[in-house]
């Protein structure tokens, strides 16, 4: 089971600041509104301010009276203060209220002549902005020295901080400086007083996930590559309690793309490891005692490379069918059919591309060219070998396509969706073909101004090659599996996910 903390998540201090960010904006339509200083690592809620024309700036200079500024939830130093209220622009000061506290007691602190020694961390840089930069920021441990001329050194320390370390500090800087008075000031970050409650709370949990993290205390990821990346390689499992916590800087809503998308992962691991259990088990189906040794020689060759792969298509048939009837199970044969198109198509495009590896192997006509190649060395016979690889590469992937039709048709035709389901496959065949005539025409084309490829040809290779290839194809056929006819809004967001994967892909 998932579990969402839905009290976690941006703390309130960066609550109270983009609810003033927003309120501001509506109300002042006309006025340009500038936030001073970055106040948030959450590049998702920064481009949405982006997209609405508020931009984040770190220079006073090009903004006028007509603007607005929006302090952020970190506070400035009192000098920012005092220039925007000297050229009268209007300002609205969104600082944490602990930050507040904790400025306005650094401040007199150091009016009170005391040496400022703050402890670094992801604060430290803030509080001695307040003090002009004449703090000084040490980490806990290293060689302090110190050209000291107050009598009371002050150290300041704020988030989530080990009062252990800051006793051992405080002590080390009394046997250093004996004749100083050594105190210190030390605020604890509700928002993380709060996370590190939450942890403890679901300490019973398979694994605590934190998204966008302010601190490292337990698993924690700041972007969806890490992510993912972590689920695959994980021991996590569809069945385990898992619980989501947001740092100060993740939205509820994240939390919840990161549930789906676990929910996602942990269906595909499942998937993964059905299909390379039984991948070899399948590829001796596709030989036959009664084929002359030299077709037996090529189907040998498919099936070295018909696994290893990422069966990202087979999941999406099983998931397809899932969805449309999750009592159902009869996508196995289907998927493992799928995935065989897809490596005879592959060895094709290998051909085309010219392409010596293919899932960290040798390809038909590479594996071809390293077997004969250099038994004789002459022109003709170079020649004649490399005709023998790319023409025995495309009778392997002819094969391929017909052994997956075949499949198909025996394990199905007595499926009340058969010829549907059989329609359907061979249109994804025939559409992705279709998408790798114009991918090999319009370099040429273009190359020698035959024609000036546009945004809508490209646009059309991956509608044809990738979307439906590798995204509403197999996802369809499951559904079609399953019993029920896919509808037009889910066959365009399965169109926009296979857009994206190619754009991400090149």
């Amino acid at each position: 089971m998932i579990f969402i903390q839905n009290d976690s998540g941006l703390c309130q201090g960066l609550i109270d600041t983009l609810n003033n960010i927003y309120e501001i904006y509506e109300n002042n339509p006309n006025k340009k509104i500038y936030i001073y200083n970055n106040f948030i690592n959450n590049s998702i809620v920064i481009s949405e301010l982006n997209n609405l024309g508020i931009e984040i700036i770190d220079d006073l200079s090009s903004v006028n009276k007509e603007d607005i500024i929006i302090i952020n939830t970190y506070g400035v130093s009192p000098s920012i203060i005092d220039y925007l209220k000297k050229n009268k622009i209007q300002y609205i000061d969104t600082t944490c209220k602990s930050l507040k506290t904790l400025r306005k007691e650094v401040l007199k602190n150091y009016d009170d002549n005391k040496e400022i020694v703050i402890i670094n961390n992801e604060y430290s840089k803030i509080i001695n902005n307040w003090l002009h930069n004449k703090g000084l920021i040490i980490n806990i441990g290293d060689d302090i020295n110190l050209n000291v001329e107050k009598n009371t050194i002050l150290i300041v320390s704020y988030g989530y901080p080990d009062l252990d370390k800051i006793k051992r500090l405080e002590q080390e800087l009394k046997n250093k400086y004996p004749e100083k008075l050594i105190q210190s000031l030390v605020y604890n970050c509700e928002h993380l007083n709060r996370i590190k409650k939450l942890i403890n709370e679901n300490r019973l949990t398979k694994k605590i996930l934190i998204s966008q993290p302010d601190e490292e205390l337990t698993n924690s990821f700041n972007n969806i590559s890490s992510f993912i990346k972590y689920v695959l390689n994980s021991d996590l499992q569809k069945n385990d309690d898992i619980t989501f916590i947001g740092s100060a800087n993740t939205t509820i809503k994240e939390l919840y793309n990161y549930k789906y998308l676990l929910t996602f992962l942990l269906f595909y691991k499942e998937k993964l490891q059905i299909f390379k259990n039984k991948q070899d088990e399948f590829n001796e189906t596709l030989k036959s005692k009664e084929d002359n040794f030299l077709v037996q020689k090529v189907i040998n060759d498919i099936s070295y490379l018909n696994k290893d792969g990422k069966y990202i298509r087979g999941t999406l048939i099983s998931l397809g069918e899932y969805l449309a009837n999750p009592l159902k199970k009869d996508y196995l044969s289907l998927a493992y059919a799928y995935e065989l198109f897809q490596t005879s198509i592959l060895i094709h495009d290998d051909i085309i591309d010219n392409a010596k590896l293919r899932r960290g192997k040798s390809t038909i006509p590479h594996k071809i060219c390293s077997e004969y190649l250099n038994n004789k060395n002459t022109k003709i016979y170079h020649k004649d070998t490399l005709s023998l690889a790319n023409s025995i590469g495309i009778c392997a992937g002819d094969i391929g396509f017909y052994l997956a039709n075949k499949i198909i048709i025996n394990n199905y035709n007595h499926h009340s969706k058969f010829k549907d389901i059989i329609n359907y496959y061979n249109d994804i065949v025939i559409k992705t073909i279709k998408g790798e005539v114009i991918d090999v025409y319009m370099p040429f084309l273009n190359k020698y101004n035959y024609y000036n490829a546009l945004e809508k040809d490209i646009l059309e290779i991956y509608h044809l090659k990738t979307s439906w290839y590798t995204i509403i194809g197999p996802f369809t056929l499951g559904y079609m599996l399953g019993g029920k006819k896919i509808s037009n809004e889910l066959t365009n967001i399965l169109n926009k996910i296979g857009l994206a994967f190619q754009i991400k892909d090149d």
